[in-house]
């Protein structure tokens, strides 16, 4: 019977310890069940920078948006509203994965950019990008 309790217990261990090295985001649940593109795919708000809420860090009226598509399409908007009127501005580009699925690469208007993901589950994103760290939810 010790015996049986023995092997459980080190069976326990061993699928703990496993499902703890399954994230390669430092601040990534330790296990996910759904693809890291399934994740990524869909429209992504930006809700803070550099520990600071979008409004704070860009100012009353600001909505800033990427939207990653499955085939690769990347877009990025923007959105103001005065009080009265609302300008909405948009660029398109493509992005792909970058070192190991650990960055992602967005090449837009001819500029690449490579974000490191700090973050990826089905609602928040956080990423880097030349050490600002930008928070987002999925609309």
């Amino acid at each position: 019977m010790k015996q049986n309790n023995l092997l459980l217990l080190a069976a326990t261990l061993v699928t703990v310890l496993n499902f703890q090295s399954c994230s390669k985001y430092e601040d990534n649940p330790a296990f996910s069940l759904s693809s890291k593109k399934s994740r990524l795919v869909g429209e992504w708000e930006v809700v803070r920078v550099d520990g600071q809420s979008s409004s704070q860090y860009f100012g009353p009226g600001y909505t800033y948006t990427f939207e990653f598509e499955s085939d690769g399409d990347f877009e990025y908007g923007y959105t103001y509203t005065d009080g009265v009127n609302t300008y909405s501005y948009s660029y398109s580009g493509e992005w792909e994965w970058e070192n190991n699925k650990e960055e992602i690469e967005v090449e837009l208007n001819g500029t690449i950019m490579d974000f490191k993901i700090k973050k990826l589950t089905n609602k928040e994103l956080k990423l880097e990008y030349d050490n600002v760290e930008m928070e987002f939810e999925k609309n």
